[in-house]
């Protein structure tokens, strides 16, 4: 029992370390498979190379078009938001002026009314100037 669960604990051992062998040598035939590779087809790695170079650049060039396109868009976006809210205004100023005009209109009697009081109040003040206060 012994004897045998040690001689399967040496097998493992070499096992173990035949396969880490195996793969160092899998690593550095790969590495330096890559560079003689390399060196042999030189013309097809540079190739390879320029076209990398070129596809990074066209990624780069779309992504510059892109933002620009994008700030354009959302320029005239924020044009056309500008003008609506100019011309709201407009007509906001507009209604209320309007509305002001007719309001009076309908009561004539009140409006005068408010008006007298308003240029009494101008004319007293400019008669009297700093003989009362006005609170």
């Amino acid at each position: 029992g012994a004897v045998n669960r040690m001689l399967k604990r040496q097998m493992s051992m070499a096992w173990e370390k035949w396969q880490a062998v195996y793969q160092d040598q899998k690593f550095a035939a790969r590495m330096g498979g890559g560079a003689i590779r390399r060196m042999l087809n030189r013309k097809l790695s540079m190739a390879w190379e320029k076209w990398q170079f070129e596809a990074a650049e066209m990624k780069r060039q779309k992504h510059l078009m892109a933002g620009a396109v994008r700030r354009m868009i959302l320029r005239q976006l924020s044009m056309a938001w500008e003008r609506w809210q100019e011309v709201y205004q407009d007509l906001k100023f507009a209604n209320r002026m309007g509305g002001g005009a007719i309001r009076r209109m309908l009561n004539r009697k009140l409006s005068m009314a408010w008006e007298k009081w308003q240029f009494r109040l101008l004319r007293s003040l400019r008669t009297n100037r700093g003989s009362f206060k006005v609170l």
